[in-house]
């Protein structure tokens, strides 16, 4: 998350600025990077590496679980798996996903600070742009995808891995597809969020 919100941040700056310096726009920058972090790039693209790495971890985990038979093991000590499997790692994501967004908007807007300065914007001028166009709810409905998300990865990791194929290959087959139908998922999710929250 880091790596990715602080480059992403960057790149961003560094498409626009050079666009909003030709027309004089440059006391903006903050607060359109900071608006198209906090609203959009934070929350899909911290949702996509946990989906690649958490999504992975839990559907490897589970099917595997499955496959060796502990999941069978669980039923026969009349525990249910889903409360004992699947509800933990719901609340995990779900309260973990916004903690990761609220860090990955910091790097983002940091990251956009360094190429803003870069191209002579003052860091003066920035923070004031984030102060006169960033409000509470661009912030806030990113984490309202956030929660969302988490579910969705959760949910999405823990169904492959309770339908596992056995064996090895469908370990590795129960994985592939919880990671890509999580990331289909989130995007697919994100525009109808987007519409709603956003309007």
């Amino acid at each position: 998350v880091l790596l990715t919100m602080l480059f992403t941040g960057m790149v961003v700056t560094l498409q626009t600025a050079t666009e909003f310096i030709k027309f004089g726009a440059q006391s903006t920058i903050g607060g359109v990077v900071t608006i198209a972090v906090g609203r959009e790039l934070g929350p899909v693209l911290t949702g996509v590496v946990a989906a690649g790495r958490v999504g992975a971890a839990i559907t490897a985990e589970i099917s595997t679980m499955k496959v060796t038979e502990q999941i069978d093991a669980l039923k026969v000590m009349a525990t249910n798996p889903v409360g004992y499997l699947v509800v933990p790692r719901l609340i995990a994501c779900m309260f973990m996903l916004p903690l990761l967004v609220v860090f990955g908007d910091i790097v983002g807007s940091f990251g956009g600070w360094v190429v803003a300065n870069y191209y002579g914007v003052s860091s003066f001028m920035y923070r004031q742009s984030i102060n006169t166009f960033v409000i509470v709810h661009d912030f806030t409905g990113g984490l309202i995808k956030a929660v969302v998300f988490g579910a969705v990865i959760a949910i999405i990791g823990c169904y492959y891995g309770m339908n596992a194929a056995n064996g090895a290959e469908g370990v590795g087959k129960a994985t592939t597809k919880s990671v890509v139908d999580a990331i289909i998922a989130i995007f697919f999710i994100n525009c109808f969020l987007s519409m709603l929250l956003y309007r």
